[in-house]
């Protein structure tokens, strides 16, 4: 498949190399971009996933110089995928995958209980989640529930390992403080 852009002034000797790196880039982050998407649209298609990620690499090959002259080309590879899968994701009208399995995770881990209490439990976790930054729900997304360890997660993201560690450390204080923040207030009831 070819991904690359054209527009240069004439310098043919320049393109070949623009196509190298930009296929390198294709092949090194076109799985982790498709797994960050069907976890992110549950609703659609696999063709429809596929074409949507192949959009967001057309759409970098076609500017990839411009992407090279950002101060973080990944970073910027990133924030457009992210962009277009939101978009998709709210046009489809779904929720957060992440906060459907942590709703379905919590309801099953709490069998013992009558299944309503869980998914109250659940609901409190939902909201919490659906309110995390999103480099923290992204890099919760690929370490909780896509497994990925945190230097893949620091190389699709463009951001660096330590990071990574420090966003999944922010999410879960956040995700503890605010689920703790919801037991008190139902406690006072």
């Amino acid at each position: 498949m070819n991904h690359h852009g054209h527009g240069h002034d004439g310098d043919d000797d320049h393109q070949p190399l623009v196509s190298i790196e930009f296929d390198a880039f294709f092949e090194h982050y076109h799985q982790r971009y498709l797994d960050y998407a069907r976890a992110q649209l549950t609703l659609s298609e696999p063709e429809q996933i596929q074409d949507l990620v192949e959009d967001v690499f057309a759409h970098l090959g076609l500017r990839w110089d411009k992407v090279l002259a950002e101060p973080n080309p990944t970073g910027c590879a990133w924030g457009l995928l992210r962009v277009v899968v939101e978009h998709e994701r709210r046009q489809r009208g779904e929720v957060l995958m992440l906060v459907e399995k942590a709703l379905f995770m919590n309801a099953a881990n709490q069998a013992t209980r009558p299944v309503i209490a869980a998914m109250e439990d659940g609901l409190g976790i939902y909201h919490a989640i659906s309110r995390l930054p999103e480099r923290q729900y992204d890099a919760l997304l690929y370490s909780r529930f896509l497994e990925y360890d945190t230097a893949d997660i620091a190389a699709v993201m463009g951001i660096s390992p330590s990071t990574v560690r420090v966003l999944i450390h922010q999410a879960h204080s956040k995700l503890r403080k605010q689920t703790l923040l919801a037991v008190s207030e139902s406690d006072e009831e």
